[in-house]
């Protein structure tokens, strides 16, 4: 059996740990990690809401999202911010090492004629870069932001748009994410899920059941190609 998977990048495919050290280290008092993904993604998905989505990309945001978490222990604190600290966060985010279970997992998906898609909500040399610093840009058929459309996932745009470059219906792909909320909007557009449960992450009730459910790449092959 063989299809096309679309994977989420940013700690669906790469490991987020470098990241994780910078933000802990920079705003601990203020929630760290956590706080500053949960504000990176309320500001995405509001500018998309709004529309004002094209403006800006997901690397600013990211930085304005530190700021913001910042700010909540006060000016002073916000203050701390500043651009060696987001040079900091921006060098952190280029070079992710991917999870030890992926470039296995990816190659035999490959090897079984899968094709293979990236799909991210980072901007397109952000992506290039973070993929080829990983050694999985080859591997990936084609390479595609939410830049292409102007809006953030999980807006449909960004999923129909993968399923035209590739040239089939979106009932045709498989989403691959370890984002509750990013398989949502895959699935609103009659994508197929898969949700790979990494450390840290859970599935949200609010949402439909997705379709496989998988502790890492090597399990997603094993269950696709089984």
């Amino acid at each position: 059996m063989s299809g096309i998977a679309v994977f989420d990048i940013n700690e669906t495919t790469l490991d987020l740990a470098p990241v994780r050290a910078v933000i802990d280290e920079l705003v601990p008092g203020e929630g760290g990690t956590r706080a500053w993904f949960a504000r990176l993604l309320q500001l995405s998905m509001t500018v998309t809401a709004v529309g004002t989505s094209a403006e800006t990309d997901f690397g600013t945001l990211a930085r304005q999202a530190l700021v913001a978490v910042a700010a909540t222990g006060g000016p002073d604190r916000a203050a701390t911010i500043d651009d060696e600290a987001l040079g900091r966060l921006g060098e952190a985010m280029t070079h992710l090492p991917p999870h030890p279970d992926v470039a296995g997992g990816l190659d035999r998906l490959a090897a079984a004629g899968w094709r293979l898609v990236a799909l991210t909500n980072s901007a397109p040399a952000a992506v290039t870069a973070q993929l080829e610093a990983a050694g999985l840009a080859p591997r990936f058929e084609h390479i595609l932001s939410v830049a292409e459309v102007g809006r953030f996932k999980p807006a449909p745009e960004p999923y129909r748009h993968a399923a035209a470059v590739v040239g089939v219906d979106p009932s045709e792909l498989l989403m691959v994410a370890s984002h509750d909320w990013d398989l949502a909007g895959a699935k609103a557009v009659g994508m197929s899920t898969a949700f790979v449960d990494r450390p840290g992450q859970s599935w949200s009730p609010t949402f439909a059941a997705p379709d496989l459910t998988v502790a890492g790449f090597g399990e997603l092959a094993d269950r696709l190609l089984g």
